[in-house]
């Protein structure tokens, strides 16, 4: 079969949504279907990152007509251009490629029922991924890996009859997450030493630079403990220079990765974790990382409240990082670490794509 994944990634946007659609792709082509990437051409986006795994990518260009729009959310703001104009591009390209294909996976906060019923043209399925339940769909799945929201708010919204996928159960998760599971170790910290680990990891972008405020924060904390850094940083991280200066001049021992290929290995090394509420977050529950998790805009509000009321993680607004996160790292202690990674333990043991595509193929059998 034939799979369309439209999905978009910006300085604005993250690489949340991409990767975790690379993660559909991944499986899918490892069975024998054949994949493909739409993505508007944003500051920022990972074209060049999709290609490089092996994927085609074509790119949505704006036109300047629609660019000077006034945009009703940021979420449209986001998208670039109206619906209209999106799902008109999308499927002429769609038209002209492949004339048909067999789904179209949509990941977009910005695309609702209006765009997916445009599509339906050019497509026999579609499979709306969705963690906000905010918008109307017309989809034939529609998957929310979150923990806030309920089938009935997707009932409400979705124009027709769609399956519901609900439940970390099915975060979008790579093979290697699962397989790690076998390999995770109880915190077995050096109480002489109290030396913590931490992994500090602000998404793929941090357009805000809030890394560097964290580092500030370790900086000027009296801790008691001794503390061991690792920075994670995205391709596109607009920061970087100034984080690894940060951390050549830290007190504490830092490193500074940028585009790791290991995420599950670093994460199942580290004792916790200092992290955007994005698609990470349910990694670093699968894996049982305790989490001090930084929401960084509006759509993360939910997981955070979510795996802060399950006792996962501590979470902070990115405008309390200078006043509140000294305060939180003074207070950790080796129990409270022990607790919260055997509650992140049962969140999601990371299969969930393998569940997506499963019924994916029950909808539509291989002989499509």
């Amino acid at each position: 079969m034939i799979f369309a994944i439209r999905a978009d990634a910006s300085i604005q946007i993250g690489s949340g949504h991409i990767i975790r659609c690379l993660s559909i792709a991944d499986q899918l082509n490892a069975q024998g279907h054949q994949c493909f990437f739409i993505s508007r051409n944003h500051d920022g986006n990972l074209a060049d990152f999709v290609t490089q795994r092996g994927y085609k990518v074509y790119t949505l260009e704006n036109n300047q007509a629609w660019v000077e729009l006034t945009f009703d959310s940021e979420y449209q703001k986001w998208l670039g251009v109206s619906e209209e104009c999106d799902a008109t591009q999308t499927k002429d390209l769609i038209t002209a490629k492949y004339q048909r294909v067999d789904w179209i996976i949509v990941d977009h906060y910005g695309l609702s029922a209006q765009w997916e019923s445009s599509l339906r043209d050019v497509t026999k399925h579609i499979l709306a991924i969705d963690d906000l339940a905010n918008r109307r769909h017309d989809a034939d799945i529609i998957l929310d890996c979150g923990v806030i929201n309920s089938e009935q708010d997707y009932q409400l919204l979705n124009k027709g009859e769609a399956q519901i996928l609900l439940g970390a159960k099915y975060a979008l998760l790579r093979p290697e997450f699962a397989e790690y599971i076998q390999k995770i170790k109880k915190n077995e910290l050096n109480t002489a030493k109290q030396k913590l680990k931490f992994l500090i990891n602000l998404g793929g972008v941090d357009k805000d630079n809030l890394t560097t405020q964290i580092l500030d924060v370790f900086e000027h904390s009296i801790l008691p403990y001794d503390a061991e850094l690792t920075v994670i940083m995205g391709l596109n991280a607009p920061w970087k220079s100034m984080v690894i200066e940060k951390a050549q001049q830290s007190r504490y021992t830092t490193q500074v990765l940028v585009n790791v290929s290991n995420m599950a290995e670093l994460m199942v090394n580290h004792d916790l974790a200092i992290g955007a509420a994005g698609s990470t977050a349910w990694e670093r529950c699968c894996l049982g990382l305790p989490t001090i998790m930084i929401c960084m805009a509006d759509n993360q509000k939910m997981i955070a409240k979510g795996l802060q009321d399950l006792g996962v993680t501590i979470s902070l607004d990115q405008h309390e990082i200078g006043t509140q996160l000294s305060t939180v790292l003074q207070a950790v202690t080796l129990s409270q670490l022990h607790e919260m990674q055997n509650k992140s333990l049962q969140i999601t043991d990371g299969l969930g794509v393998g569940l997506l595509i499963h019924e994916i193929l029950q909808k539509s059998p291989i002989q499509c």
